[in-house]
């Protein structure tokens, strides 16, 4: 359900979040009742940084953390599903809410403008690219997000962008268990857009369209029996023809017919864990299956591991897991044809019944009829076209740990990764692409294949000791290899000359084109060190060191130097608080500075020269003779590492013996010498060259708030809260350029042009300022009652004339009396601010978690909206629109009226009108305009699950030690002012730089979960 505000800049109310997060503190509790005890238990909370952990209270950086507790709470097709909105500081953004769609994951806003700005993930302590994806939710023991200098700077060139840091389950001494936990969830269609749905309604705006353009035969030939425009009375009759025919016709539900009906999801997942004092085993399995609302979309996922740790003898340890995971996905994992379910006609008019127009592909009949027409039948479509990706992923870990001396530690950890996917595509006789172009194409499909592996080497060295009791010192010295490398091909066939056998048949079709490549070897080599050093846990310093070199830059280029430190102060730890009144009510408050320089790398290989790329010479002009010459990119030996600049400040606090928790984080995070893609002049040869050019920052603040409102022997009621916001600001571009633009999306599908300016933020969208139409008071009345010229003052469109009911744009021009097509802002992408609050009540057996996210401001281009907009005959328009759109055609005679009084009568509140269907706005249509830009503020009910933990007096008698049922609600509702099916959307890659952008985009479902969760 999405709650619509009718107001174009709502912002939801989070004061009461804010109220609910703190909450109020009931209970019998006293505030000074064992406060030590409670110190005590937080200070023993351990987070997991990099090559290590520390005590929380220990900690100097900035870190998230997301427990298992609380991932178990959402049972989620996978872990970024369920780690939306649950840290400070991540920003998890779907692309849409298909099977497999993707998410765009930023930490910090990103250190970049035109690369990557994706996290890097590690996972017991190795990368795993995307693994937020690729690993089971059920697996994960502990989710650690690093955020500041000193927590990232011990990955140097790997961490500009934050780090998730993933620790999966082991097996525990004691008695064996088996967990078995298992969830089925029914998705459905949580919002429909509205649409033109009178079928009488429909034909009569078709009929305007086609006067106005001139194609009324095409018209009649579809809605009008074949009528003939010179019959007498043709137009004059016309709509009482329609309303005769079409009053009580039975409309086309597109929506209901093709994401009506309800997906099901199904997860099953079942570990073992056993152990001894001096071995432990866990083994986990995991079969998950969505089926989409959409048919032929579908995700299905496996995923194997299995870990076991070992102490061989006092002193010596080793470690060994492995993991196996398959991932295959019916329909490409997104879907961006939106528009062809929601755009198709209701009615097939005299031309098709119902029936017919939903099971027949009538897109050649309907381009015949009028070329701009492009939608072809979704349901016919999704049958002759069928897309799939397949994925799998083994890795395998191994370390050795070795105690020596005193105090000391060694250990030597290698990883081998390798991952392999597979994507095809076939389209029969009945697709778009078939019956688009039978000759030459046909049948056709294609086949993609790459293969990748990575293997990464870890020694390091620790040292612990403690002198006088007082002094605390950790020391870490590191060194690192990682080595990748991939390949690829594919191939694209044409003309197979049946479906039957689709891809199996490829031998008999034509190779239209096919490639294949092996990516250059990826090399880091890297030595680090830190130490981390407390003076009677009051006093806390760490600094860290890191030197990589990359395969990336040249040979003299290649080293980067990447340093940090921290320091902490725990004021509640001196004497003169402790024996304060005040440490009855503050029990800990501890004050974090942190300041380092992290690096990215994150641009191809080989850029430090110019490649060589092969072309046709042809000879006594014969084509067909292999030559060589240089490519257009030319390349840069004195290329280097982009620098981020990191200083974080943060606050932690402890009150009412620890009911109240309270982190606080200001940062600063400047990047420089960013890695782009520059433009040369044309005189150089070449058309770009990857230089180390521009800079920007990243600014901004984050809470956690954690509160225990009540707490007695029967009830408590816990709320979790974050809040964030991040400002970015360009400082410079290239040498003379202040302005870099980045266009997403078509003229058709909606297209938007984001802007990267110097002295301004990130996400910033430009195009035309859309100000209603021309009305008739913007003209001169003729002596016969018609519109003449525009009146003076009023601004002139960019060219010809205009007319009553076409769109008027704000001028922009220094005289500012006419409309040039100049851009300018109408919107930025980017949240003010973003969290999510989580409230958790338990009573005896039963809990209830209650889960919402929120984003306020930020703007969304409403692409869909722009594609809905009409351009052409047959096709359907929002409601919105239908209703509203200026009319020229007079119903009692069928055709235009120039007439100034008639236009007033067919038009009141002639101001508040859309646009006409004239020719000219058909044109207009195609411009990126304000009209388009909407508030994505939202505040999201996004679970609440209800569960049951039966007793375990009353279990133990089947062999149960644990058994709960539950019953959750995914994407219950929606607040927001945002018309387009979601505002949590990000349909364009590269989400620092163009957020907001929503174009056909797959809705998210609502769904309903059952769940179990059994150890025996």
């Amino acid at each position: 359900m999405s709650i619509n505000v009718k107001h174009k800049n709502f912002k939801p109310l989070i004061a009461p979040l804010f109220l609910l997060a703190s909450g109020f503190m009931f209970g019998q509790q006293k505030a000074n009742d064992t406060i030590k005890k409670d110190n005590t238990k937080d200070i023993e909370e351990v987070v997991v940084i990099g090559y290590g952990k520390v005590k929380k209270s220990d900690l100097t950086g900035s870190v998230a953390s997301v427990s298992a507790k609380d991932l178990a709470a959402t049972p989620a097709m996978n872990a970024l599903q369920a780690l939306q909105g649950r840290a400070a500081g991540l920003n998890i953004v779907t692309s849409g809410g298909a099977p497999g769609a993707g998410a765009n994951v930023t930490i910090r806003g990103g250190a970049s403008i035109s690369q990557g700005t994706s996290p890097l993930y590690i996972v017991d302590g190795f990368q795993l690219d995307n693994a937020l994806n690729v690993i089971n939710p059920n697996d994960i023991e502990s989710i650690d997000v690093l955020k500041g200098p000193s927590a990232i700077a011990i990955y140097g060139a790997r961490g500009s962008n934050g780090i998730i840091v993933i620790k999966t389950k082991s097996g525990k001494k004691g008695r064996t268990t088996i967990n078995y936990n298992s969830f089925m969830a029914f998705d459905v269609l949580s919002k429909k857009l509205d649409m033109i749905s009178n079928a009488d309604q429909f034909v009569k705006y078709q009929y305007e369209m086609a006067q106005l353009q001139g194609k009324t035969t095409q018209w009649s030939n579809v809605f009008d029996n074949s009528l003939g425009v010179d019959t007498p009375g043709f137009y004059t009759g016309v709509f009482n023809r329609i309303s005769n025919r079409y009053g009580s016709a039975e409309a086309l539900d597109w929506q209901d017919r093709m994401l009506g009906g309800t997906g099901l999801t199904q997860n099953q997942n079942v570990n073992f864990s056993t152990g001894n004092e001096k071995t432990q085993a866990f083994v986990s399995y995991n079969y998950n299956k969505q089926d989409g609302l959409l048919q032929n979309f579908s995700e299905t996922r496996n995923s194997l591991r299995a870990n076991i740790n070992s102490e061989l003898r006092k002193g010596l340890r080793v470690d060994v897991s492995t993991m196996f995971t398959s991932n295959s996905t019916n329909g490409g994992g997104a879907y961006g044809g939106m528009k062809k379910i929601l755009l198709q006609p209701i009615t097939g008019g005299t031309l098709f019944t119902n029936d017919q127009l939903y099971n027949t592909q009538t897109f050649p009949d309907f381009s015949s009829l009028d070329s701009g027409y492009d939608t072809e039948n979704p349901y016919i479509e999704t049958n002759a076209s069928r897309s799939n990706s397949r994925s799998r992923t083994f890795v395998a870990n191994m370390g050795l740990e070795v105690d020596f001396l005193k105090n000391f530690t060694f250990r030597t950890a290698g990883q081998y990764q390798w991952g392999s996917s597979k994507s095809t595509s076939f389209s029969d006789e009945n697709s778009r692409a078939y019956l688009t172009d039978p000759v030459n194409t046909g049948i056709n499909g294609s086949i993609g294949n790459s293969e990748s592996y990575r293997y990464q080497i870890t020694n390091t060295v620790n040292y612990t000791n403690t002198f006088g009791e007082k002094h605390k010192v950790n020391a870490l010295l590191g060194q690192e290899t990682v080595y990748s490398q991939s390949e690829s091909s594919s191939m694209r066939l044409i003309k197979f000359p049946v479906p039957n056998f689709g891809l199996d048949d490829i031998g008999n079709a034509t190779v239209q084109d096919k490639s294949a490549g092996r990516g250059a070897p990826n090399t880091l080599l890297s030595y680090f060190g830190r130490v981390n050093y407390t003076y009677d846990d009051r006093y806390l310093i760490t600094g860290t060191l890191r030197y990589d070199g990359s395969s990336k830059f040249g040979p003299n280029k290649k080293w980067g130097l990447f340093p940090s430190a921290a320091v902490a102060w725990r004021l509640s730890q001196e004497s003169f608080w402790q024996d304060s009144k005040i440490a009855n009510v503050i029990n800990d408050v501890k004050f974090r500075y942190e300041y380092g320089v992290t690096g990215n790398n994150d641009i191809g290989s080989n850029l430090f020269f110019t490649n060589i790329v092969q072309t046709d010479y042809p000879i006594n002009n014969t084509p067909g003779n292999p030559a060589y010459v240089p490519g257009s990119n030319l390349g840069n030996p004195n290329l280097i590492w982009e620098e981020s600049q990191n200083s974080n400040l943060g606050m932690d606090l402890a009150l009412f013996n620890s009911r109240i928790k309270l982190t606080t984080e200001l940062y600063d995070n400047k990047v420089s010498g960013m890695l782009l893609n520059s433009l040369l002049p044309v005189s150089s040869g070449y058309s770009r060259q990857y230089q180390n050019i521009g800079s920007m920052t990243n600014r901004g603040v984050e809470f956690t708030l954690n509160t225990i409102n009540f707490k007695n022997e029967g009830f408590r009621w816990t709320t979790d809260l974050n809040f964030s916001s991040n400002k970015s600001k360009v400082l410079s571009l290239e040498q003379n350029q202040n302005i870099r633009t980045f266009s997403v999306g078509g003229n058709r599908t909606g297209v938007v042009t984001y802007y990267a300016t110097v002295g301004e933020q990130l996400g910033d969208m430009y195009g035309y300022v859309y100000q209603g139409v021309y009305t008739t008071d913007d003209f001169n009345v003729n002596p016969d009652g018609t519109f003449g010229s525009l009146k003076t003052g009023v601004v002139k469109p960019a060219t010809g004339t205009a007319k009553p009911g076409d769109m008027k744009f704000a001028a922009d021009n220094e005289a500012g009396d006419q409309f040039t097509r100049k851009m300018q802002k109408i919107g930025n992408g980017t949240p003010d601010f973003f969290g999510g609050i989580q409230n958790n009540f338990s009573y005896k057996g039963f809990d209830l978690n209650v889960f919402m996210k929120f984003s306020v401001g930020g703007d969304i281009y409403n692409a869909t909206k722009h594609s809905l907009s009409p351009y052409a005959l047959y096709q359907n328009v929002p409601t919105e629109f239908g209703n509203n759109y200026y009319r020229l055609i007079d119903p009692n005679t069928g055709q235009i009226t120039n007439n100034v009084q008639r236009l007033r009568e067919l038009n009141p509140n002639e101001g508040d009108r859309t646009w006409s269907l004239s020719n000219a706005n058909s044109q207009n249509i195609t411009y990126p305009s304000s009209y388009y830009v909407e508030d994505g503020s939202f505040l999201r009910i996004a679970q609440v699950t209800l569960g049951y933990s039966f007793e375990r007096e009353f279990i133990k008698h089947v062999g149960l030690s644990n058994a709960r049922i539950y019953l959750t609600l995914n994407n219950l509702a929606t607040i927001t002012g945002y018309s387009g099916y979601d505002p949590e959307v990000s349909a364009a890659s590269g989400v620092a730089v163009t957020p907001g952008f929503d174009s056909s985009t797959y809705p998210r479902a609502k769904s309903y979960v059952l769940g179990i969760n059994l150890t025996f």
